[in-house]
């Protein structure tokens, strides 16, 4: 039996409230749901459209060019950028940037990242990597040149920022973006 008065803590919830609050607006629970899954957010788009693609706008290795704590790499560490669109026919739904850590990956799942096949939460899902997600930022941010091109608007985008941990270590840095306006059915 649970005790009356038992609360719950969704600090996930409370970050969404807090953005409908400081932007005054309404989230449909459908960009609610996308906010919050712990799951790859293609899993919910294929649910909604059909199956979605990805295309890859760019990928490439590089040396870090900086520290990130939360990532826990140091400058010039090899990663993995990788920069997509899901799309439904052409149409962008959501925009996808990733960092890998290439030392925190197999040959087999590197290899998927350079097939530019699937997204990288499929990846994780496809070798079976169990995977922590733990969302770390969600926002409302102005779009920069490439996002306004790519939606065809200079509206404000919906973000979140989340993390993929396995085996206790960070494996893929995620950051979603997509219109304000989208999903909101």
């Amino acid at each position: 039996m649970i005790p009356e008065g038992h609360v719950i803590k969704n600090e996930i919830r409370d970050e969404i409230n807090k953005v409908e609050e400081k932007h005054d607006i309404k989230l449909s629970t459908i960009q609610k749901i996308l906010l919050s899954i712990n799951r790859p957010i293609s899993t919910i788009l294929d649910v909604l459209y059909g199956t979605v693609n990805l295309f890859m706008l760019d990928q490439h290795l590089e040396k870090s060019p900086k520290t990130s704590k939360i990532i826990n790499i140091q400058k010039g560490d090899e990663i993995l950028y990788r920069e997509s669109i899901v799309h439904k026919r052409g149409k962008p739904l959501v925009h996808v940037t990733s960092v890998v850590p290439t030392a925190r990956c197999s040959e087999k799942t590197l290899e998927d990242l350079f097939s530019e096949k699937m997204t990288t939460g499929k990846i994780m899902d496809t070798h079976n990597h169990e995977t922590l997600r733990r969302i770390t930022k969600i926002s409302v941010e102005a779009p920069n040149e490439i996002l306004m091109d790519l939606f065809k608007t200079d509206e404000d985008m919906l973000t979140r920022e989340y993390i993929m941990i396995h085996k206790g270590e960070v494996i893929i840095w995620t950051k979603e973006a997509y219109p304000l306006s989208y999903f909101m059915i």
